[in-house]
């Protein structure tokens, strides 16, 4: 079997974009960058007099933003991932926790999706990826803290092409068995001269490398030199799903609360009564996806088959759809239609 055969799809939505772009950061001084921007890698000098002594970086909301938006109410987890590191060769360790204006903070247990370990350092350079439920009695939040945590005595310079904050949606289902899955070579032009010889200019052929090693590489080969990407074209999938359920893919309510809409009137202030069934807990594809990449405008990282975390079942893509179209094929069940890019 082949390891690009397509399971049931995971989407790894990309929150820091998302509250970038709908104007819920604050911008606070720190060396690394955020979101899915993981070819400028940065360098950060560090002295950790003591084991367990750490380094810590802030990214900030607005205060007062729902927690909700940073888990998916099915699973309740948030998901961090780094991208073009070297964790391994400077022993340290990588947590991010939730904290709760006044109240308490998490980082949660955390348990691996690539490369990533709870009480040690990752056991590679390159990408780790973990996932957690932060337990917390707030609906509310206002940073992210992510800290740099010694195994000893260190000092050196991490390098981190950028740190991932956010949350995944599976399908229901895997695709039709009429998927397709294209590799582009769009950066190779070829042309032929009036002589009849044939000539070949290539920009680009595959994903641009993650500082010093290549996009979605683990470890170093034998002289202790980052693996370099060897996978050359750009992925494109081309997915159609069947007869899914109108509560799959569209949220009861399409508004950030259900006030006024019949379904749940606002009862408590201090409950979430007001957003049940709306954008902001809603478990459809459109609420946790769709919507919060806007439509394309925004990268995620994209897992053609939830169940195997191998490091080349990723990638970063987006929509490469001008609109999202259901049609009804039955009473409240529908089939769409993806077409999902490979960007870098």
């Amino acid at each position: 079997m082949s390891y690009q055969n397509v399971g049931t799809p995971r989407f790894y939505v990309d929150l820091y974009s998302y509250f970038r772009a709908i104007g819920l950061t604050r911008d606070e001084p720190s060396p690394f960058n955020f979101g899915l921007n993981p070819t400028n890698q940065v360098e950060y000098d560090f002295f950790h007099a003591t084991e367990n002594d750490g380094s810590f970086f802030t990214f900030k909301v607005l205060e007062g933003t729902h927690i909700d938006l940073v888990r998916n109410p099915i699973h309740n987890k948030t998901v961090y991932g780094f991208f073009g590191h070297n964790f391994n060769s400077v022993n340290v360790r990588p947590r991010v926790k939730i904290n709760i204006p006044n109240v308490e903070d998490s980082y949660g247990d955390g348990s691996e999706i690539v490369n990533w370990l709870a009480t040690d350092i990752p056991t590679y350079n390159g990408f780790s990826m973990y996932e957690t439920v932060h337990a917390l009695s707030g609906d509310k939040f206002d940073m992210f803290t992510f800290r740099l945590r010694s195994t000893g005595t260190n000092s050196g310079t991490v390098k981190l092409g950028s740190l991932f904050m956010g949350t995944y949606f599976d399908m229901p289902n895997s695709p039709d068995l009429s998927l397709k899955l294209s590799f582009q070579y769009d950066g190779v032009k070829i042309i032929q001269t009036r002589g009849g010889s044939t000539l070949s200019n290539a920009t680009y052929t595959k994903p641009a490398d993650w500082g010093d090693g290549g996009a979605w590489q683990l470890g170093s080969d034998e002289d202790g030199n980052p693996v370099s990407n060897l996978r050359s074209g750009r992925r494109v999938w081309d997915l159609s799903f069947s007869y899914i359920s109108d509560s799959d893919l569209m949220p009861k309510v399409a508004a950030t609360t259900n006030l006024g809409s019949g379904d749940n009137e606002y009862i408590n202030p201090d409950t979430n009564t007001a957003y049940e069934n709306s954008l902001l807990q809603g478990t459809d594809f459109f609420s946790q996806v769709w919507n919060r990449t806007l439509g394309g405008h925004l990268p995620f990282i994209f897992q053609a088959n939830s169940s195997n975390n191998s490091p080349d079942q990723f990638s970063i893509c987006r929509f490469d759809m001008n609109s999202l179209q259901y049609d009804q094929v039955a009473n409240n069940v529908y089939n769409v239609k993806l077409k999902i890019r490979e960007v870098w």
